[in-house]
Parts: C-alpha cells; sequence; structure tokens
C-alpha cells in the first residue's frame, strides 16, 4: 500500500507525540532535553567544569548593604586567566574612606597602582585586607569553589538578564568557604547563594548574601561572568 505524504506525517507527528524524547531535534530540543535531565547539582559542577576549563573570563563584582564606616571591597571589575592570573580595578572602603586600586597579578605576585603613591609597586594584598584577585580563578581555591560547597541547590525561576535567559539555582553556603576566598565574613555564619546559568550550563551571575562585616550583618554580592575564552595578555608590570 502507497502511503501519501500526509499519511506518512500524520503517522510521525503520532509518533512524536507518544514518544517525545526520541523526536527531538539536535538543535535547541535537544539541549533542553538534556537540561531537564540534570539535577540542580549537576548544572552547578557543569559550571564549574566549564569556568575551570576557559582560557578567561571577565568578571564584575557589586555590592550593597555594606556596613559604613567599615573595610572591604565595594566593587572590582577586571579580567581573569588560567593559570590564574588577574589585571582589573577595585573600589574599597577602608574604615569608611573610599579608594581605587588596580592591581595586577601574576604568578603569585600582586602589583597595584594606589591612590597618593606614584607608580605601580609589588604589595601584599592580605594588607589590604584583600585576596589575591588571581587566586579567584583557581579551580581548587577559587570562586567555582563556592558551587561545589552549595548544600542542597534547587533550581528556580527563569530571570532574563540582558538577552539572555538564566535558570536560577539556589543553595547555602557555609561561612567559611565564603570566608577562605574572600577573607572577610563570619567563618561560623551561612551565606544564601544564588547562581545564574545559561541554558550552556554557563555560569552568568554569583549572588551571595549574609553576614559579610560580622555576626548579625546582612550584605550582598553579586558576581557577573561573562565573555568566557576572549583573547586577553597579562603580563607583570
Amino acid at each position: 500500500m502507497r502511503i501519501t505524504g500526509k499519511l506518512a506525517a500524520a503517522a510521525l507527528s503520532g509518533l512524536c507525540v507518544l514518544g517525545t524524547a526520541a523526536c527531538t531535534s539536535s538543535g535547541d530540543g535537544a539541549s533542553s532535553t538534556q537540561q531537564a535531565e540534570l539535577t540542580a547539582a549537576q548544572r552547578l559542577a557543569a559550571a564549574k567544569t566549564k569556568v575551570d576549563a576557559a582560557s578567561s573570563v571577565h568578571l564584575k563584582l557589586a555590592s550593597s548593604d555594606v556596613p559604613s564606616g567599615s573595610s572591604g571591597v565595594v566593587s572590582a571589575e577586571g579580567v581573569g586567566k588560567h593559570p590564574p592570573a588577574f589585571k582589573g580595578t577595585f573600589k574599597v572602603s577602608l574604615k569608611g574612606v573610599p579608594a581605587d586600586a588596580e592591581l595586577t597579578s601574576v604568578d603569585g605576585e600582586v602589583w597595584a597602582k594606589l591612590p597618593l603613591i606614584p607608580g605601580v609597586n609589588k604589595i601584599d594584598p592580605n594588607a589590604f585586607g584583600l585576596p589575591d584577585p588571581a587566586v579567584l580563578f583557581s579551580p581548587d581555591k577559587g570562586l567555582t569553589t563556592l558551587l561545589a560547597a552549595t548544600t542542597s541547590p534547587v533550581a528556580g525561576e527563569k530571570i532574563r538578564k540582558g538577552s539572555e535567559v538564566l535558570t536560577q539555582i539556589k543553595g547555602k553556603i557555609p561561612g567559611s568557604a565564603v570566608v577562605d576566598l574572600f577573607l572577610v565574613g563570619d567563618r561560623n555564619g551561612t551565606f544564601d547563594a544564588t547562581f545564574g546559568l545559561t541554558d550552556d550550563q554557563e555560569l552568568r551571575t554569583v549572588t551571595l548574601t549574609g553576614p559579610f562585616f560580622g555576626p548579625g550583618t546582612t550584605s550582598t554580592y553579586t558576581l557577573t561572568l561573562d565573555q568566557y575564552n576572549a583573547p586577553v595578555t597579562i603580563t607583570k608590570p
């Protein structure tokens, strides 16, 4: 019996209704299906792998509810590389006094251009209450360790950020993991974490809320990561 085009199309449509996964295309549909099969924890693990494998990542940091008179990072922007290196600018507060600093970190050494001090000088960032910014891009000590430290992650709603739609994954992070990375915070406290991931498991945003400035305080830091694998050169000043 000869099957007409319309009849074949109807039959194929019926099969797809009965077995949608079998008829998923290799394009966006396949990506959506694979995404649905991943747990929140698996998506965070995949996002960590992507950041750690990237040759470079652009990072922007913003804060809110920083207590007046405190010392710490207010905002930052720069680019990091693997192996860990960083170049960018930081806005910091030193007991409530604002200051800007241009930092470059390569091979475990940090140089800074600081206000009121001529030239570029090698510094110990810990003396300013800052971590070595290159450490943020270390796979075993840096920013992505927070994804691995997140407990009870749960996928939440989708949000739009620019032209992208991100899935929010929420969880808790022990204070020790935050303090070890940023050198500020209540080590015995707990931080709320929200990660924004693209459909391709690319980490786009990290929002941390908790006692960054000691017990009883609540502040928020939001990091945005983009421009993965852009050509970047970072050298010693």
